[in-house]
């Protein structure tokens, strides 16, 4: 699969993402025709991969979902929003969120582990 995201910064113990428009498309692909909707489980997704980017920066080897903790769809993300993943943490736990077209539509707390 291509990169899901057009850029991706991670600095200071945060990371932001934006959603590339095209991988969006692909995600509600199916979903719900002629009312596309991106699935939760793929925002939780979305959330899971900035969260290991973020981690990847304190770690020699990426660490990997353990558990998600806590998870909630706020709104509806249509693919034709603008789609923003953040992510703020250390040592093996993140809190995540999605805004879509500038509107908070997500928000999980991830744990991760070390790969082994």
């Amino acid at each position: 699969m291509s990169e899901p995201f057009a850029s991706c910064t991670v600095g200071g113990g945060a990371a932001r993402a934006v959603v590339a428009p095209t991988h969006a498309e692909r995600l509600c692909e199916g979903h719900f025709p002629g009312d596309p909707l991106v699935p939760g489980a793929l925002l939780a997704g979305l959330m899971a991969d900035v969260g290991t980017r973020l981690l990847a920066a304190e770690h020699a080897v990426p660490p990997v979902l353990a558990e998600i903790v806590q998870c909630a769809f706020l709104a509806p993300v249509r693919p034709s929003d603008p789609i923003v993943v953040e992510a703020r943490g250390a040592a093996l736990e993140v809190e995540a969120e999605v805004l879509a077209g500038g509107t908070r539509a997500a928000h999980a707390i991830l744990r991760f582990r070390d790969a082994a």
